[in-house]
């Protein structure tokens, strides 16, 4: 159960928006809107609107709560990119790209790993106490020199 939103021909390069990226893959949604609302980048703002549409779209398609959702795809592609020319010296062209990018993000409803880890009936284990083991600490030699008793 998934839900998608995309965004293509936004006008920042994918290598700025993938910065951001970095940071936020590892969150939950919600914690990546809040994240990216106080960044003071300009593609965090991108980002920002890109990710809220999604977790709507979950909200709306799933009847779900945003705090279960987690990332199945962040991504950043290449889009086209405009070339254009600034005068440069003796007559010549000076090339520059005006780089355009494609952002999509998929959301999806968390895997809880204790519905995984639940075995069927019958099948439970025994379950062994755990002992405790004591660490022997070894007393440090002493640095005073012994010293012979005086002889008589």
């Amino acid at each position: 159960m998934e839900a998608k939103a995309s965004v293509t021909d936004v006008h920042t390069t994918p290598k700025k928006l993938r910065i951001l990226l970095t940071d936020i893959k590892k969150m939950t949604p919600v914690k990546a809107m809040d994240h990216l609302l106080y960044s003071p980048k300009k593609s965090a703002n991108i980002l920002y609107k890109v990710i809220k549409s999604a977790v709507d779209n979950a909200k709306a398609t799933l009847q779900i709560d945003a705090h279960l959702l987690e990332f199945k795809l962040l991504k950043v592609d290449q889009g086209h990119a405009l070339r254009r020319y600034n005068p440069g010296s003796r007559g010549n062209a000076k090339p520059y790209r005006k780089q355009f990018s494609h952002i999509d993000v998929v959301v999806g409803v968390k895997q809880s790993k204790s519905v995984e880890s639940v075995k069927p009936a019958g099948q439970i284990e025994d379950v062994k106490p755990v002992e405790k083991k004591t660490l022997k600490v070894a007393k440090k030699p002493s640095l005073k020199k012994k010293t012979a008793a005086p002889a008589k």
